[in-house]
């Protein structure tokens, strides 16, 4: 008469648990990582909202605004983003930087604590009257693996 066999044997489970650990030890910091770049996909809006105003005041006028122009966007801080502001740096350059909200109590971005800067650097052209945006150049804290790939060098 055979014997049937009757469940898994020691070995069989034993391997499976460490499978199961070797997934979760590759799942789990890619989950956080994309977690953090799900966070920060606001924050990404703002700039937007504010390159799009910058935009439209150079196309307007011809000339990009002062440093610290608070009437061309909202500058207040809201939801991820403690603090938006523009910055002049000459006739055709500028920048908008956004300070990220980094403390838990306000719903902020508590994976960034200390890099919580991301720039987005404008070149104006004042034959063609466009700006060309590139974002997080020089003043960007924000690591490389958390920004979207809009976003990364």
């Amino acid at each position: 008469m055979k014997r049937v066999q009757q469940g898994f044997t020691l070995i069989e489970l034993m391997i499976v648990i460490a499978i199961v650990g070797i997934l979760a030890a590759i799942a789990l910091p890619a989950y956080q990582d994309y977690a953090v770049r799900a966070k920060l996909s606001e924050v990404m809006a703002r700039g937007s909202e504010a390159k799009i105003a910058v935009s439209e005041y150079f196309a307007a006028r011809g000339y990009l605004p002062t440093t610290g122009s608070s009437d061309i966007f909202n500058t207040g801080g809201g939801g991820k983003v403690l603090q938006e502001t523009w910055t002049r740096s000459n006739a055709s350059n500028g920048y908008i930087e956004l300070a990220i909200n980094t403390t838990a109590a306000s719903g902020g971005i508590v994976e960034l604590s200390t890099n919580n800067l991301l720039r987005f650097l404008g070149t104006a052209s004042t034959a063609s009257g466009i700006i060309v945006w590139t974002c997080g150049g020089t003043g960007t804290t924000v690591e490389s693996k958390y920004r979207p790939a809009s976003c990364k060098p």
